[in-house]
């Protein structure tokens, strides 16, 4: 049987009706308010890049004033006779001048909250003058340190450890040279003001904000993962050329769960990059509650809808549900069924129009089943009447043969099997007897034919399986084959001729087994048009008007058994005939 087709139930058809209905509306509200996210989150980026380029240009200005202060500097008289002249001065001169210029480191350092110290290298008298300390000697390897960083320098800082420089060299072209200059005027930027400037620009928990050179940067964060990725990401843009004509830059990148709002800006006056980044949460906050507040109205929606289908479910589905099972029952056999509805409505008379078909299919089945049942009963007796006559005849003209003959222990055997066959034939109890008393019946029939035709047809029966003995059949449905194997399966001119009969049972199903009966014999067959004939006859549907044992048999197996039922024909390759009776039981 095939498989049964998936059914969708009226149910989930209502559901998803409901859904198609909603689900543009849906998908609108949710476009609107993601186009509605990504404005403000557009708007969000360029405040944030606004901001961070505010701070890069005060940066700049705050640098570029503390330069110019610087030259403004180089000029200094105090600062000149120090350095160029300082054997013209006496030393209470040079100690007045020492302590001047000091003075002024000390309004330079002032100047500027982020400058942490002012200091100027005077090698020619061997003193270091800062904003903090008059004046102490100078170091040859400091000299010498600050004279090779001056060659190596890379963009208008200097960085020593954890130190930032802004220096001027007096004059230049001594230290290309290799000689010593004159002065080296020298203001420390402030790192704990760097990172209060750093604070300002990105203070949430998981931002941050830098400032990156190619080799060296300062950075206010606690986001240290984040923070490595984005300044590779810059370093490598630094490195290349091109991308330093762009301004500005702002990009969502994820870090593991993290998806972080990042936005760099160049300086090209300073050569350096300002990069801020700030988690996306901290600043989509209340579009994240307008999409929850999206998912709980869906939700709802998803709730009214399940709840209206189930209302619709229970006035319509159910109703319906009993009826479509009721009908299942019907088509399994079950015509036992009568369904009871209260309600005036359209069910009340499908309910009503059902209890009727079945009240009428019930008859129907009666009165046809009842025709097959005397039909097939009729076929029987036309069968028996068939039988009886001219076996009848032939079995006494065959007796009056052996008992002219004086051979009365054949006689002895040929009666007590035709005692045996005519108390079987002419039975009139129930029309269903076991397979085993069947079995016997043909064994007598074979054993009387076997007399008849003098031994010139050997036959042999193979004991019949325990599990078949007692299967019910209907009476009568293996004598005709054999018999029809005896009368027309042989030719005169045949040598060892040869009737079999084995049976075997096998369990095709869980509860079900098959029983099959073959009958085969070594004669001359059944030729192709024949074979042909017969598959056609019993086809289901036709209805020959000649009905022969074989199809009477074929027949009678149908109706008893079902369309597994019946007889197959087969040639055998060394020539003769097989024919099976299938007989399907439930166990």
């Amino acid at each position: 049987m095939a498989g049964r087709q998936r059914r969708f139930s009226i149910l989930g058809k209502l559901i998803v009706t409901f859904l198609i209905v909603l689900s543009p509306m849906y998908l609108i509200g949710t476009r609107i308010n993601e186009w509605g996210a990504d404005l403000v989150r557009g708007e969000i980026s360029k405040s944030l890049e606004s901001q961070v380029q505010f701070y890069r240009t005060s940066l700049e200005n705050e640098i570029d004033r503390m330069g110019r202060i610087q030259r403004q500097y180089m000029n200094d008289e105090d600062l000149e006779s120090l350095s160029i002249t300082p054997g013209s001065l006496t030393e209470y001169q040079k100690l007045v001048n020492l302590k001047r210029f000091q003075q002024r480191l000390v309004l330079l350092k002032e100047s500027s909250m982020y400058i942490e110290r002012a200091s100027v290298y005077i090698p020619p008298i061997n003193k270091i003058i800062t904003s903090s300390d008059l004046a102490d000697s100078l170091p040859r390897e400091r000299l010498d340190q600050v004279k090779k960083e001056s060659l190596s320098r890379k963009g208008l800082f200097y960085r020593d450890d954890d130190h930032l420089y802004l220096r001027e060299y007096y004059p230049n072209n001594q230290l290309a040279e290799g000689r010593d200059p004159m002065f080296v005027l020298e203001v420390e930027l402030s790192m704990s003001a760097m990172q209060t400037y750093l604070a300002q620009i990105s203070n949430y928990e998981q931002g941050g904000a830098a400032i990156i050179s190619e080799d060296w940067d300062i950075v206010h964060t606690q986001n240290n993962e984040a923070y490595s990725l984005i300044s590779q990401t810059v370093r490598k843009q630094m490195s290349d050329t091109t991308s330093l004509r762009a301004k500005s830059a702002n990009e969502l990148i994820k870090i593991g769960n993290q998806r972080l709002l990042t936005v760099s800006t160049y300086s090209q006056a300073l050569d350096l990059t300002l990069v801020a980044f700030v988690p996306e949460k901290a600043v989509m906050g209340p579009l994240d509650h307008y999409q929850v507040y999206l998912y709980l109205i869906s939700f709802c929606a998803l709730i009214v809808i399940i709840f209206f289908s189930l209302y619709v479910y229970r006035i319509i589905h159910r109703p319906l549900s009993r009826l479509v099972r009721a009908f299942r029952k019907v088509e399994s056999g079950d015509l036992q069924v009568e369904l009871t509805y209260k309600s005036s409505d359209e069910f009340h008379y499908l309910y009503a129009q059902f209890n009727n078909m079945v009240a009428n299919l019930k008859k129907l089945i009666f009165e046809i089943y009842e025709q097959k049942i005397r039909t097939q009963q009729s076929e029987l007796k036309q069968l028996q009447s068939q039988i009886n006559p001219h076996f009848l005849y032939n079995s006494f003209y065959l007796l009056y043969r052996m008992t002219k003959a004086h051979d009365f222990d054949t006689s002895t055997r040929f009666t007590k099997y035709l005692g045996d066959y005519f108390q079987y034939m002419t039975r009139n109890g129930s029309e269903e007897v076991p397979l085993e008393r069947e079995m016997s019946h043909v064994r007598s029939f074979a054993e009387i034919q076997s007399i008849r035709y003098m031994n010139r047809i050997s036959f042999e029966m193979e004991p019949l399986p325990e599990a078949c003995k007692q299967v019910i059949v209907p009476r009568l449905i293996l004598q005709p084959i054999v018999e029809n194997a005896y009368h027309h399966g042989f030719d005169q001119d045949h040598h060892e001729r040869h009737l079999q009969i084995t049976t075997t049972c096998e369990e095709i199903n869980e509860g079900e087994m098959l029983v099959i009966i073959h009958v085969e014999d070594n004669g001359k067959g059944m030729t192709d048009e024949e074979t042909r004939d017969f598959h056609a006859k019993t086809q289901e549907g036709q209805a020959p008007e000649e009905v022969t044992g074989m199809l009477n048999v074929h027949r009678r197996l149908q109706l008893r058994f079902g369309e597994k039922a019946g007889i197959r024909i087969q040639q055998r390759e060394e020539g003769g005939l097989i024919v099976s009776v299938v007989i399907p039981v439930a166990r």
